[in-house]
C-alpha cells in the first residue's frame, strides 16, 4: 500500500477518565529504508516544478513521520512553498496537514491545530468536501485528545454532514466512530456509543478497511472494558492487535489496552508484560502520547502489586510526558495514582499536594456544564437530521405542486386562444377534453405520490405525515421482531460474482417480502444480508407472535427449499432466524432517505436470538415462548448472557408448525 493510496492511521486515548479514537491519518509504514528516502529526494530533483513535485514533497514528508519529525515538517513546508508558487491550493492544503501531523507525533498540539485550521481555510476556499470532512475530523480528535469533549463533537458532527454531501463512505465511517468515541466517554451513552459502532463496522467492512475494523473493534473492547467486562474485551482488543502493524501509530495503544484487561481480571505479570510492550513500542516509534499511557498503566500495576516506589517513578514519567503533550486526562489519572503511591508510603503530605493536582484537573476536564453541552448538541444533531428529510419531503411536494399548476396554466392559456378562432360549441368540446386530461394528470401524479411515499412508509404513518406535516414517535407496548440473516455470508460473497451476489440475494428478500406482507408483517429493513420485520405495528394487534412464527416457519421452508433444487443463478443460501416480543418505539430517522424504524431493548434481543441461533433453525427468546407455548412446539436450548448480565433463555421452534389440541 503506496503512501498516497490510503489514508487510514488511528489514534488513541484511555484510561479511566476517558478514550479516543478520532484521528484517522497518513498510514506510517515501514519506510525506514534510506535508500526509499534517497530514491524520493532523487525524483525530486529531476521533476520540474509541478503539482506531481509537491505530491512527492509530501509522499517525503509523510516518510518521515514516525522517524523524524523535524525533517517532515522541512519537506512539508518546501511542499508548501511550491504549491503556492504554481498556484496548487490543495497541495499547500495536504501540506498544512502533515506539518499538524508531525506536531501531533511531537505531541504539540497549539501547533497542530494551528496547522490544521489552515489546512481547513484552504480545502473550504476551494470547496474541497472529502479535505474539509478529513481536517474536521481530526481537529475534532485533538480537542477531544486534550479533554474537550463538546467542541470536540461538534466538530465530528461538521465531519459527517460534509462527507454525506458527497456520500463519501470511508469519512462517513470515520465521523460515526469518532461520534461513538465521545458517547463512550459517559456511561449514560454508552448505548448511542455501540450503535454508532455498529453503523461504522458494515461500511469498513464493504471498504475492505483493516485499519477500519481494527478501530471499531478496540473500540469496542474498551466500552467493554468500561463496562467493567474485560474477558469480553479481550477477544476484540487481540482481534484488533492482529490488524494493526507493529510500526503504526496505535499498536501500543492496542497492547495497554489488553494490559488494563489484564489488570481488572486480576493477572497483573500478564498485564505488566502488555504494558512493557506497550512502552518498548512507543519508545521505538517516538510517541509521547502513547508513551504516557503506557507508563502510567505499568505504574498503576506496580502499584498494585507493593512496589509502591517503581510505581511512584512511572507515575511521575507519565506525568512529565502528559504535560508536555497537554493532555488532561493522563495528568489528572496520574496525580490519582501518585496521591494513592504516597498515601501507601506514608508520604502525605505530598499524596495531599497530588490529590489536590488531581481535583484541580478534574474540574477543568468536566465543569458543571459539561453533560449537559453534550446533550443539547446530541439532540439537536438528531432534531436537524430528521428535520432536513421531512423539508425534503415538503419541498418535493411543493415543487411537484407548482409544476403542475405551471402546466395547467399553460394548458389554458393555449385553449384561450383557439377558443378566439373557434365557433363557440367547438370551443365548449375543447374545454371539456382539457378539463378531463388535466384531472387524469392530477390524479396520475397524486397516485404516483401516493405509491412513492407507501414504499417508505407504513400507510398510517404516510397519512400521518400528509395530514400533519410531521410524524410522531409512537410507543408499542407488545409487537414480535423477526430477524433473519444468511449463513458465512461475508465468505459466500468473496467466492461468488458480484452479480450472482446481487441477483440470489434479491431473489430471497423478494420472496421474503411476500412472506410477510401475507401474514400481515410489516418490513422494517435490510442490513447487508439481514431482514427484519415485525408484527404487530403500525396498527396493534393480538396475533402478532403467531404472525412471526408462521412467518418464520415459511421463510425456513422456501429456504431449505431452494436449498434443495437452487433456480439457475441463484446460490442456495442457509439462514438463522430469531424471534423476540415485547415493548418498542417506531417513528422515522434517517439523513437522505426516510426510514422507518424502531427502537428498544426488545429489538436487541431479537438481533441476538437470530445471532445465536444455528442455519435451519428459529430461535425464540423467553418473551415470545410465553405467547406461544401453548400452541407451538419448542424445545429448551439454554441461556445466553447480554447486557447489564442479564440472562435469556432460548428455545427452538420444533420443524412441527404447531401443538395437536
Amino acid at each position: 500500500m503506496s503512501l498516497s493510496a490510503k489514508l487510514f492511521t488511528k489514534l488513541f486515548s484511555f484510561f479511566r477518565l476517558g478514550f479516543i479514537t478520532g484521528l484517522f491519518l497518513i498510514p506510517i509504514l515501514s519506510f525506514g529504508q534510506a535508500s526509499q528516502r534517497d530514491s524520493l529526494n532523487q525524483l525530486i530533483s529531476q521533476q520540474q516544478d509541478d503539482s506531481l513535485k509537491v505530491n512527492t514533497l509530501l509522499e517525503l514528508s509523510q516518510n518521515y513521520f514516525s522517524i523524524d519529525q523535524d525533517s517532515a515538517i522541512i519537506k512539508a513546508n518546501e511542499a508548501i512553498r511550491l504549491a503556492r508558487k504554481i498556484d496548487f491550493k490543495k497541495g499547500a492544503g495536504y501540506g498544512y496537514k502533515n506539518i499538524g501531523l508531525a506536531y501531533y507525533y511531537m505531541g504539540d498540539y497549539d501547533q497542530v491545530l494551528e496547522n490544521w485550521e489552515k489546512s481547513l481555510a484552504i480545502f473550504e476556499e476551494i470547496d474541497f468536501k472529502s479535505g474539509i470532512s478529513n481536517i474536521q475530523s481530526n481537529i475534532g480528535s485533538v480537542y477531544q485528545t486534550i479533554g474537550n469533549d463538546p467542541t470536540a463533537l461538534e466538530y465530528f458532527i461538521s465531519s459527517l454532514q460534509s462527507a454525506e454531501t458527497i456520500q463519501d463512505t470511508t469519512r462517513i465511517a470515520t465521523a460515526l466512530l469518532n461520534i461513538g468515541t465521545v458517547y463512550s466517554n459517559v456511561a449514560s451513552t454508552y448505548d448511542q456509543a455501540l450503535e454508532a459502532y455498529d453503523k461504522a463496522l458494515p461500511m469498513f467492512r464493504g471498504l475492505k478497511y483493516d485499519d477500519g475494523v481494527a478501530m471499531v473493534s478496540m473500540n469496542i473492547g474498551e466500552l467493554y472494558l468500561k463496562k467493567d467486562k474485560p474477558a469480553a474485551a479481550i477477544e476484540y482488543l487481540k482481534e484488533s492487535l492482529e490488524l494493526i502493524d507493529e510500526s503504526n501509530y496505535g499498536h501500543a495503544f492496542s497492547l495497554s489496552l489488553l494490559g488494563w484487561a489484564y489488570s481488572k481480571l486480576g493477572d497483573l505479570s500478564l498485564a505488566e508484560e502488555y504494558y512493557r510492550q506497550a512502552l518498548s513500542v512507543a519508545n521505538t516509534t517516538q510517541s509521547k502520547l502513547e508513551q504516557s499511557k503506557a507508563q502510567i498503566g505499568l505504574a498503576e500495576v506496580l502499584g498494585n502489586r507493593g512496589v509502591y516506589r517503581a510505581a511512584i517513578s512511572n507515575y511521575l514519567a507519565g506525568l512529565e510526558l502528559a504535560r508536555e503533550t497537554g493532555v488532561f486526562y493522563d495528568q489528572a489519572t496520574a496525580y490519582k495514582g501518585l496521591s494513592e503511591m504516597y498515601s501507601a508510603t506514608g508520604e502525605f503530605r505530598k499524596a495531599l499536594e497530588a490529590n489536590e493536582e488531581f481535583i484541580s484537573l478534574k474540574d477543568t476536564i468536566r465543569d458543571n456544564n459539561y453533560e449537559k453541552t453534550l446533550g443539547l448538541l446530541r439532540v439537536e444533531f438528531d432534531l436537524a437530521s430528521k428535520e432536513k428529510e421531512i423539508n425534503l419531503l415538503n419541498a418535493e411536494n411543493e415543487l411537484n405542486e407548482v409544476q403542475i399548476e405551471k402546466d395547467a396554466r399553460a394548458k389554458q392559456s393555449l385553449y384561450i386562444i383557439l377558443i378566439l378562432f373557434v365557433a363557440i360549441m367547438a370551443g365548449l368540446v375543447f374545454q371539456f377534453f382539457y378539463f378531463r386530461k388535466t384531472n387524469r394528470r392530477l390524479a396520475f401524479e397524486r397516485n404516483r405520490s401516493e405509491r412513492i411515499l407507501l414504499n417508505i412508509l407504513p400507510k398510517e404513518t404516510a397519512e400521518e405525515l400528509k395530514e400533519n406535516g410531521f410524524i410522531k414517535a409512537k410507543e408499542f407496548q407488545q409487537i414480535t421482531v423477526l430477524f433473519t440473516d444468511f449463513k458465512q455470508f461475508s465468505v459466500i460473497a468473496q467466492n461468488i460474482s458480484a452479480d450472482k451476489l446481487v441477483k440470489s440475494v434479491d431473489y430471497y428478500f423478494k420472496a421474503f417480502d411476500e412472506i410477510t406482507e401475507r401474514h400481515n408483517l410489516e418490513k422494517i429493513k435490510t442490513i447487508g444480508d439481514a431482514y427484519m420485520c415485525a408484527g404487530g405495528l403500525p396498527t396493534e394487534n393480538s396475533t402478532h407472535a403467531d404472525d412471526a412464527y408462521d412467518a418464520a416457519q415459511e421463510i425456513l421452508q422456501f429456504v431449505k427449499e431452494n436449498k434443495m433444487s437452487p433456480p439457475e443463478g441463484i446460490y442456495p443460501f442457509e439462514i438463522r432466524i430469531g424471534l423476540n416480543s415485547g415493548p418498542v418505539v417506531a417513528g422515522v430517522v434517517g439523513t437522505k432517505k426516510f426510514q422507518y424504524d424502531i427502537w428498544g431493548s426488545t429489538v436487541n434481543i431479537a438481533a441476538r436470538m437470530e445471532s445465536n441461533s444455528i442455519p435451519g433453525k428459529i430461535n425464540v427468546s423467553e418473551n415470545t415462548y410465553q405467547l406461544l407455548k401453548d400452541k407451538k412446539a419448542f424445545t429448551y436450548r439454554g441461556e445466553i448472557e447480554v447486557k447489564n448480565k442479564q440472562v435469556l433463555k432460548m428455545y427452538f421452534a420444533d420443524d412441527t408448525a404447531s401443538i395437536a389440541v
